[in-house]
């Protein structure tokens, strides 16, 4: 009890590129914690960037902004914000191979834990992003609201860590190649870049491939990919139920027809589909689709 308000057990925390769309956050009161855009020299919470202009300024592809982790600072603030209404913090992060945000993370959690010494808080790798990372929020939010304790929220935050697969589909690598995120899929980036093969690639990046890329395929037509990535779910569900989320930038198309797609071959529990937020389309460019999914 805190001024005469009832503490909650647990408040969830998660990164933007999470891309929880907003109402949602809202709903289960979910605390946001930025990236950062580096524009011109200039480094602005990725929360705070105008998504039109950013894109229109990456299609031409000239001086392109470049991307930086959250600080310490801005996790205590997110830390401290949470203590005021609730006896304990899950907070997760995306992949730790990608950004050094899991590790402000944690220093942010040691310095807290000094000042709250009663306070509990789990920092989350979730070994993913974007929308690998969204389901494990909202299962842990909804578990938090529902008043769970965070030895529960916690277990469950891990369960559905371990068992999200999370797919990316490329409209160009050049983006993934210049933010340094590439890792295996450097030879298919060169190949674009030297030969101008046009091939789409798609990558995968969770628990099963510990944080970083695995290679899935390419194809010269993006839609064979999107369709790759409903069979695999089917396969992968089988005969139980869906719980997933699509994170696009400006390719509302594509995520609709991985909607459809999965919709007629999977049974879909829940399927959360937004815009992608700065970090995410400075790293990957215009049409990436990413889609995160696990069996209920």
């Amino acid at each position: 009890m805190q001024g005469g308000v009832m503490k909650r057990k647990v408040a969830v925390i998660a990164d933007a590129p999470a891309a929880v769309p907003q109402d949602v956050v809202d709903k289960l009161d979910i605390g946001i914690v930025p990236l950062h855009a580096i524009i011109d020299g200039k480094d602005y919470p990725e929360t705070e960037v105008d998504m039109d202009w950013l894109l229109e300024r990456l299609e031409r592809k000239g001086n392109v902004p470049t991307t930086s982790a959250s600080s310490i600072g801005e996790f205590l603030v997110a830390y401290e914000r949470a203590a005021e209404h609730a006896d304990s913090i899950v907070s997760l992060h995306m992949t730790g191979k990608f950004t050094k945000t899991y590790e402000a993370a944690l220093e942010a959690r040691k310095m807290c834990l000094e000042k709250h010494p009663d306070m509990r808080i789990e920092a989350v790798d979730t070994q993913t992003v974007e929308a690998g990372e969204m389901p494990i929020a909202l299962e842990a939010a909804r578990l938090a609201m529902d008043g769970a304790d965070f030895d529960e929220v916690v277990r469950r935050a891990y369960e559905v860590r371990d068992a999200i697969c999370s797919l990316y589909c490329f409209e160009t690598l050049f983006f993934r190649d210049k933010g340094g995120r590439i890792f295996k899929a450097k030879p298919w980036a060169e190949a674009e870049e030297n030969s101008g093969t046009g091939f789409k690639a798609m990558i995968e990046v969770d628990h099963s491939t510990d944080g970083t890329v695995q290679l899935v395929g390419r194809a010269r037509v993006k839609r064979q990919l999107i369709g790759k990535m409903a069979t695999i779910a089917a396969d992968r569900v089988g005969s139980g139920k869906l719980a997933g989320a699509i994170v696009h930038i400006r390719a509302e198309e594509d995520a609709m027809y991985l909607k459809r797609l999965l919709e007629d071959n999977v049974d879909v529990e829940s399927l959360v589909i937004s815009h992608g937020r700065a970090v995410t389309a400075i790293q990957n460019g215009i049409g990436i689709v990413t889609f995160g999914f696990h069996r209920l």
